[in-house]
């Protein structure tokens, strides 16, 4: 019987494609026949990822297949908390159906869930099959969740009122308010629920995270000793990344086209990923401090007319958003592109020479790789807390003055003094362009034969044939 692995992301951009190329890369290294499971967006309007990947992935002859799960209500209310607690779990019962009867032709070594389906665990247990999380942030985060349990029992009152630091493993001192916002409530459905799933952690037969050794060295050797999990064994850490999508470059785009015709290195680019949009009143600040700052930019803006979480931004109407005569002021440097912007192709660039980033993972990543410094504007999820280790540990990165506390916005002067900091001849933007390029070399490294990556995938897949014997 052909071997096969079990593969279950859950819906939303950033985690299906990271989990889908991580099945990619293990195909390619050992040659496991890859089942990738799929489920349906729970709302429409939640960005999905196109056909087309699909196809490319279907048509370039690995042994990857996808199969839909079968379609489920979505929650009544569309929060965060209905999404995580009940959408996900809703599936559980169809993950275990599709696995019996992959079995009927296939030996299923091991599934492979993702952070949000931890539940699926018990479907791993009842068939005999080990599960492994694939952790599609980075070890920063990891070991904050691993330790969580013990933290919640440390740390009696809502993180949110803290003025002290909290002592993490591998993190060192981290102001709370730069913690996922999901964590500081701590009677919240959403906290409870991310220590409940974060105790399933501990019952994995492996941790697979996209990161590497040399960019996160501290966190993951907190969590390969124990420190994170301090009153459990820590299951075997797998570092594998950076997992990225890196398309071939459309020459043609009208954003590649401008980019042409700068000077290397001399354009910031401003964008907050799949799901970011900016507040008017913000965008506005933003124009007026990239304007004052002098420098070249390219600016994808999108805004959003729905408040709901997984509403996505819509094409911006700029005559609406931007302060009056600004795009006549600034045509001569600038371009603003009111829809979604082809970012790897642009990161790629030799004229872009810093990123103005929400500090997604993927985007975090992405970045190292091509080797641009950034300059961190976090919005949700882990994003402060990967704009925050960028600056203060990784050093790739230049500090922008946010107040996390409330809602003010951040004003045009910081804004200028932000970018001209990462783009000018500054000492912190010297050094955050010098270890942005040191990042860059190291993550190919990791990936290469006989890298960090490499290496952990290798024993990823040894231990993961193990189980078909």
């Amino acid at each position: 019987m052909k071997e096969c692995l079990v593969v279950l992301p859950v819906p939303g951009r950033g985690h299906l494609v990271s989990t889908v190329e991580f099945a990619k890369l293990i195909n390619k290294h050992n040659h496991f026949s890859i089942t990738v499971l799929t489920m349906a967006p729970p709302f429409p309007d939640l960005p999905t990822v196109p056909d087309s990947y699909f196809q490319s992935v279907a048509s370039s002859g690995l042994d990857i297949n996808f199969l839909e799960l079968k379609p489920v209500d979505p929650p009544d209310d569309p929060s965060l908390d209905d999404f995580i607690l009940s959408y996900i779990d809703s599936h559980t019962s169809d993950v275990k159906t599709s696995i019996l009867g992959l079995q009927s032709s296939i030996r299923v070594v091991a599934l492979v869930v993702d952070f949000f389906a931890t539940t699926v665990q018990e479907v791993g247990n009842q068939l005999g099959i080990p599960t492994y999380l694939f952790f599609t942030s980075g070890a920063s985060l990891l070991s904050l969740m691993l330790y969580l349990p013990t933290l919640d029992i440390k740390v009696e009152s809502e993180f949110e009122d803290l003025e002290e630091d909290v002592e993490i493993p591998g993190l060192g001192p981290l102001p709370p308010l730069v913690m996922p916002a999901p964590l500081l409530k701590k009677k919240s459905k959403r906290y409870l629920w991310f220590v409940e799933s974060s105790r399933r952690f501990r019952y994995m037969k492996g941790l697979i995270v996209n990161t590497f050794r040399e960019l996160e060295p501290a966190a993951l050797e907190a969590i390969a000793e124990g420190r994170s999990l301090p009153d459990y064994p820590t299951p075997p850490v797998f570092p594998v990344g950076p997992v990225l999508v890196l398309e071939e470059k459309d020459p043609s785009h009208p954003c590649i086209t401008w980019l042409d015709n700068q000077p290397p290195r001399s354009v910031v680019f401003l964008c907050f990923g799949s799901m970011g949009a900016l507040p008017e009143p913000q965008v506005k600040e933003l124009a007026l401090g990239l304007e004052n700052s002098g420098h070249r930019f390219l600016w994808s803006i999108r805004t959003r007319r729905n408040q709901n979480v997984f509403s996505p931004p819509t094409n911006a109407d700029l005559d609406e958003v931007l302060p009056q005569g600004f795009l006549d002021r600034t045509k001569e440097r600038g371009l603003v592109w009111p829809r979604w912007a082809p970012q790897t192709d642009i990161l790629s660039h030799e004229a872009i020479g810093g990123f103005v980033s929400h500090c997604g993972w993927n985007s975090t990543l992405e970045s190292m790789w091509f080797g641009v410094p950034i300059l961190p504007w976090p919005l949700r999820a882990e994003q402060r807390l990967n704009g925050f280790k960028l600056v203060s540990e990784i050093g790739a990165a230049v500090e922008l003055e946010m107040n996390y506390r409330g809602q003010s916005l951040v004003g045009a002067s910081e804004v200028e003094r932000g970018v001209r900091s990462l783009m000018g001849n500054t000492e912190e933007g010297k050094k955050a362009r010098d270890k942005a390029m040191e990042m860059r070399a190291a993550s190919r490294a990791a990936v290469d034969a006989g890298g960090s990556s490499f290496d952990a995938l290798t024993r990823l897949t040894e231990q993961l044939l193990s189980h078909g014997l």
